[in-house]
C-alpha cells in the first residue's frame, strides 16, 4: 500500500489518499499525526505540501507516524515550500510578485491551509535523521506555478527496531493525551526524554547490560513517571525484561505515579535553605534523593515495603499536585509562574499574597535576584524591615555573581532603598514592583 497524506485536491489513483479536512476526494479522513494503519504496512508515503501546515513538535510526531507505518526500506517523499528561495524571491521581486510569494510563505486564511512553519532544508533533514530515516536526498526546483519548492526523498532503514520502539512511545503518549503541543516547554522536555531513551537503548543493544535499562527507568521515573509506564508497555515484546521484571516494574511505576514523585521532589526542593546562587546544587541534591528511592525500589526488592511507605508518607504531607515533570527547566518555569503571580498581586497591593508567591518563586529557583529584590520591596510595604534587610542583602549577593550589564546602576538603586530603610529620608524611594531590567539596559 502507498499513502498520499494530506492529499487535498490532488487525488493519486495508485495511493490511499488521506486528508483531515478534504472529504470530497480523500479515500479516508484522518490526521497525519495519528494514522490508523498497522506497523510496516506501507511501501511508500508521500506528503506533498503538508508539513508546513504543522508546528515543529507536531511534525516530529507526524514523521514518526510515517516511519512507523513504512515497511523497512520503505520510501518517504516530502514536498514543501523552499523557504530560503522564497525569501530570496520576495526580496528580489516587484510588489505584485511579493504579494504572491507571501501566500507561499504563510499560506492562506482557511482551515488547514495556514502555514505554521516552513522548514529550511537543513532543519528538515535533521528532523528526519532524528526519527530514523536514512539516504536523505534533497532537490530544489520550481513547481508548475513557478513557486520555489523543496523535495526530499529518504528511506526507512532495513534494520529499524530501536526507532520503531520510539514511534510507539510517541504514539502512545499522544493517545493518552500526555502531549500538549500548546506547551512547547513541556513538549521539549518530553522530546529530550525520548532522545535519552533512544540513546540508552542503543547502548543496551551493544552489550545487553540490564543496568542500562534500570538507568532508563530511574531517569524517567524522576522526570515523568507516565513516560516510564508507556516505555515499559512498549518494550514488553522485545525481550529486554523478563515477564517477572515487567510485572515488578509495572507495580513500582504504578505507585510512583499514584504518589506523584515529581511533586514530592518539588515540595522537598522548596524546603531547602534559601541561599542565593545555589540552585544547581539544590536541584542536584533533591534529584539524588529521588534517584536513591528509585534505585532501592528497583534493585533492592526487600526494601520495597519501607520505601513505598516513605513515599506514601511524603505524598500524604503534600496538599496539592503542582508538578508532574521534574527537570531543571520545568522547575525554573514553575518559579517564573509564581514570580509573575507575585508581581500581579504586588501591583494590586495585595501584599500578603505577593509575599507568599514571591517566596514560593525563590524557594523553587534561588538564582534570580529580581525575585529577591521584589520580595524585599513587598516586605517593606508590610513594615517587615528586618526581613526586608535580609532579602536586600541576598539580592546584592546574587547581583554580585550574576552576569548582567550595568551592575553599578542597579546596585545604586538597591542600596538607596536599603539606606531609606535604615535611615528614612525625605528623598522619594520607589518601592513599586520591578518586572525586568529594561530601563537599565537602555542606559548607555
Amino acid at each position: 500500500m502507498k499513502l498520499n497524506v494530506g492529499s487535498g485536491r490532488r487525488y493519486e489513483p495508485d495511493y490511499c489518499n488521506i486528508d483531515l479536512y478534504e472529504d470530497i476526494l480523500a479515500d479516508q479522513q484522518m490526521s497525519a499525526i495519528n494514522l490508523s494503519f498497522p506497523d510496516k504496512s506501507c511501501e511508500e508515503v508521500k506528503a506533498i505540501q503538508l508539513i508546513e501546515h504543522i508546528g515543529f513538535f507536531e511534525s516530529l510526531y507526524v514523521l514518526s507516524e510515517f516511519f512507523r507505518v513504512l515497511q523497512n526500506d520503505g520510501i518517504l517523499i516530502i514536498e514543501t515550500p523552499d523557504i530560503e528561495k522564497a525569501f530570496q524571491s520576495y526580496l528580489n521581486g516587484n510588489y505584485e510578485q511579493q504579494k504572491e510569494i507571501l501566500g507561499w510563505i504563510f499560506g492562506i486564511p482557511h482551515e488547514g491551509l495556514q502555514h505554521k512553519l516552513c522548514y529550511p532544508s537543513k532543519l528538515l533533514s535533521e528532523m528526519l535523521r532524528k526519527i530514523g530515516f536514512v539516504n536523505i536526498n534533497e532537490n530544489k526546483y520550481y513547481n508548475p506555478e513557478s513557486i520555489p519548492t523543496l523535495r526530499i526523498e529518504c528511506k526507512k532503514p532495513s534494520k529499524a527496531n530501536l526507532f520503531q520502539i520510539i514511534t510507539h512511545v510517541r504514539k502512545q503518549m499522544l493517545l493518552e493525551n500526555i502531549v500538549d503541543f500548546k506547551d512547547s516547554f513541556l513538549t521539549k522536555e518530553q522530546e529530550d526524554s525520548i532522545t535519552f531513551i533512544l540513546l540508552k537503548l542503543g547502548e543496551f543493544e551493544g552489550n545487553n547490560d540490564k543496568i542500562i535499562i534500570n538507568e532508563i527507568f530511574k531517569t524517567l521515573l524522576i522526570k515523568f513517571p507516565k513516560i516510564a509506564k508507556i516505555f515499559l508497555k512498549t518494550i514488553e515484546d522485545f525481550n529486554y525484561l523478563t515477564s517477572l521484571e515487567v510485572k515488578y516494574f509495572n507495580e513500582i511505576i504504578g505507585y510512583i505515579i499514584e504518589y506523584n514523585l515529581p511533586n514530592i521532589l518539588l515540595k522537598s526542593l522548596k524546603k531547602l535553605p534559601i541561599i542565593p546562587g545555589t540552585q544547581r546544587l539544590a536541584f542536584s541534591s533533591i534529584k539524588s534523593f529521588g534517584e536513591t528511592i528509585i534505585e532501592r525500589l528497583l534493585l533492592y526488592r526487600n526494601e520495597k515495603k519501607s520505601q513505598l511507605a516513605r513515599l506514601k508518607e511524603l505524598s500524604t504531607n503534600n496538599t496539592s499536585n503542582e508538578l508532574f515533570f521534574f527537570t531543571f527547566t520545568m522547575i525554573q518555569r514553575k518559579s517564573q509562574d509564581y514570580f509573575y503571580q507575585g508581581i500581579k498581586e504586588f501591583y494590586k497591593k495585595n501584599y500578603e499574597i505577593a509575599k507568599e508567591k514571591l517566596l514560593d518563586s525563590i524557594q523553587l529557583f534561588r538564582d534570580d535576584f529580581i525575585s529577591y529584590w521584589n520580595l524585599a520591596k513587598v516586605l517593606i510595604t508590610l513594615n517587615l524591615k528586618s526581613d526586608a534587610l535580609k532579602f536586600y542583602k541576598r539580592t546584592l549577593r546574587l547581583l554580585k555573581i550574576s552576569k548582567i550589564k550595568n551592575k553599578k546602576r542597579i546596585r545604586k538603586d538597591i542600596t538607596s532603598e536599603i539606606s531609606h530603610i535604615k535611615k528614612p529620608t525625605e528623598k522619594l524611594v520607589n518601592f513599586n514592583p520591578i518586572l525586568n531590567l529594561d530601563k537599565y539596559h537602555s542606559i548607555n
